[in-house]
């Protein structure tokens, strides 16, 4: 019985974590098309990766 509770909790944790794979390796791709700045690079002390990890998070709060 308790399966069934957490069965909608354990999908939408499966989602979630789906909508950040996708997201991560989409700004990862933009990142590296686009000439993000090495201002950013240098402001935040983060590498490309990083940044696209983040907004990966960012797309997927929901």
């Amino acid at each position: 019985m308790f399966g069934f509770y957490l069965s909608p909790v354990v999908k939408e944790a499966k989602y979630k974590n789906q909508c950040i794979k996708y997201s991560t390796k989409g700004a990862l791709t933009k990142f590296n098309k686009d000439d993000i700045g090495e201002t950013l690079l240098e402001e935040t002390g983060l590498n490309i990766d990083e940044l696209a990890k983040i907004e990966g998070y960012k797309n997927c709060i929901n």
